[in-house]
């Protein structure tokens, strides 16, 4: 039969660890918080004791490494098979490809070397040696140096990629493990395991330039797509590690299972996988909160997870189990947790901001029997929408639609529709004009829209006085009506006016008249309509002498 192994110190047996998953789900997260469990999808069996996992650039193929064969297997994404292999050294556990696809790194620590392979053609084109028991490996941004932490040796291996030579070698903490390089290339991180700390390597002088003492056997190591966060899986205990990189300080842990030596996160950082090595299985933590938010029971003996671009697959090392998990990562379904603000008119237009979870890639955004957003725009957190028109009143439920789902109708999603209304302010001013001849009255009539919606039509009214005769070039005069109208739509806050003139003749009867003008149509319904009046009174000395008030 053959012997369990465990993907550290080579050069030694792992202690027998307990199995006590109950612990893993002592920090549940909020549902509306936590990123659904992914599910095992297949089992491939490939060469003994994979360790490390690596995607081509574009997701469409993964190398799987064997510490025991040296043997690499070849998985077409696609189909879900082992396509090919081919051997390289004597066992390997670390494997890297380059930025450009084109080229595959993978440390050997049995023979102390890394080899580069062609991933053309699957054929190693150089062996280079590097320190003793070579174990980690990571590429920096642009691909131009490969990092190799030698666990025997106490330090890090820096390989130029152009020539394949290496260009130093940087004395760190004592067995050096899990490797991860800042997104601007200039830090490397190292997880000493056996002096219970991360090094911080500054890469342009090839110097430690800090250490971060983590209390614990750090082993894999994974860092967040912006560097702000570093996440070590504690080999030697149960729990997950955060730093903060920028503060250079150890934020907290997080409890998970038994034997985590390898980290994952999600592309966008919101989630992080821990490989519970000796429990089989797979911890699920949201980042924000450091909560475990599902166990997922997987092969014997998980190590690396290696995740597609989007997040939506992951190829897991089964290390004891000679397989690779393939996973998949159902996407969240969205929620909304507030809108604000929370009501606005049925002619639509109200800028509206939604919160909640996952939101962002929404496809959608719908106000209930409204029907879709005019407009939307959508992060993880927040949506802005503008509401559209709609003769509905009442509440509605305003949902977020993502290729995830649609969120639930809750409480905290509704937004009250009003029916539309506007006030019309209505103003009348009189100014007398006299003459030898004759003398008249210029009436000015200025509508103003007071809002809250844009006035679409409206009519405003006036009985003229008898005996007088009243002209208008943009209001309709007969039997004795004033008729002006408004035919286009008025915004809230806008003015139009509207004139007409009565005739007072020389020596007129008439000494004193009053002309009401008021709003007595249109659309929207005027709130307050009894106010959309003004009066002014007029009298006349033999037609000689005006006033108005």
């Amino acid at each position: 039969m053959r012997s369990r192994r465990a993907p550290r110190r080579t050069w030694t047996a792992v202690a027998a660890i307990s199995a006590a998953t109950a612990a893993l789900l002592s920090q549940p997260a909020t549902a509306e918080a936590a990123a659904p469990p992914p599910t095992v999808a297949a089992h491939l069996p490939v060469a003994p004791y994979p360790a490390g996992v690596a995607l081509t650039p574009d997701g469409a193929r993964a190398y799987v490494t064997s510490q025991s064969s040296g043997t690499v297997s070849v998985l077409d994404t696609a189909s879900r098979a082992v396509t090919g292999s081919f051997t390289t050294g004597t066992g390997s556990y670390a494997v890297a490809v380059s930025p450009d696809g084109h080229r595959a790194y993978l440390t050997h620590h049995l023979d102390n070397t890394v080899t580069v392979v062609d991933t053309a053609s699957n054929t190693v084109t150089a062996t280079v040696p590097v320190g003793t028991q070579p174990w980690g490996l990571a590429l920096s941004p642009d691909g131009s140096r490969a990092y190799v932490s030698n666990a025997g040796a106490g330090t890090v291996s820096v390989l130029d990629t152009a020539s394949n030579t290496v260009t130093a070698t940087i004395p760190v903490g004592a067995e050096p493990h899990g490797l991860a390089v800042s997104p601007d290339g200039k830090r490397l991180y190292v997880a000493a395991s056996g002096a219970k700390a991360v090094n911080v390597v500054d890469t342009v002088g090839s110097t430690v330039s800090a250490t971060v003492a983590v209390g614990h056997s750090a082993f894999g190591l994974a860092l967040s797509p912006d560097g702000s966060r570093l996440w070590t899986a504690d080999g030697d205990d149960t729990t997950a590690a955060v730093l903060d990189t920028g503060a250079g300080t150890l934020l907290g842990t997080v409890t998970v299972g038994n034997g985590p030596y390898a980290v994952s996160l999600a592309p966008d950082g919101s989630t992080a996988y821990v490989s519970n090595y000796a429990d089989n299985t797979l911890s699920v933590i949201d980042a924000a909160s450091r909560t475990v938010t599902a166990t997922v029971p997987v092969g014997a003996s998980p190590y690396t997870l290696a995740l597609s671009a989007d997040g939506r697959r992951g190829y897991l090392a089964d290390f004891t189990g000679d397989a690779v998990d393939v996973l998949n990562f159902p996407l969240p379904v969205p929620v909304v947790t507030g809108i604000s603000p929370n009501g606005g008119s049925g002619v639509g237009g109200t800028v509206v901001t939604v919160t909640g979870t996952d939101l962002n890639g929404a496809t959608a955004v719908t106000f209930g029997a409204a029907g879709p957003a005019r407009s939307f725009s959508c992060t993880r957190t927040s949506c802005t929408a503008t509401a559209p028109a709609t003769t509905v009143t009442g509440p509605v439920d305003v949902q977020v639609t993502t290729p995830g789902g649609t969120s639930a109708a809750v409480a905290a999603d509704r937004f009250g529709y009003t029916a539309p209304s506007a006030h019309l302010g209505v103003a009348l001013a009189a100014t007398p004009v006299t003459g030898l001849f004759g003398s008249r009255v210029d009436y000015t009539v200025t509508l103003t829209n007071q809002g809250p919606d844009p006035i679409t039509a409206a009519t405003v009214s006036a009985a003229l006085p008898a005996g007088l005769t009243t002209t208008s070039t943009d209001c309709t005069v007969a039997a004795g009506k004033l008729s002006c109208t408004l035919a286009g739509p008025l915004a809230k806050g806008a003015t139009t006016t509207r004139h007409f003139s009565t005739a007072v003749g020389l020596l007129s009867l008439v000494s004193s008249w009053d002309v009401t003008v008021a709003r007595t149509a249109g659309a929207p319904a005027d709130p307050s309509p009894a106010t959309s009046r003004d009066t002014r009174s007029c009298t006349s000395v033999l037609g000689l002498l005006i006033t108005c008030h």
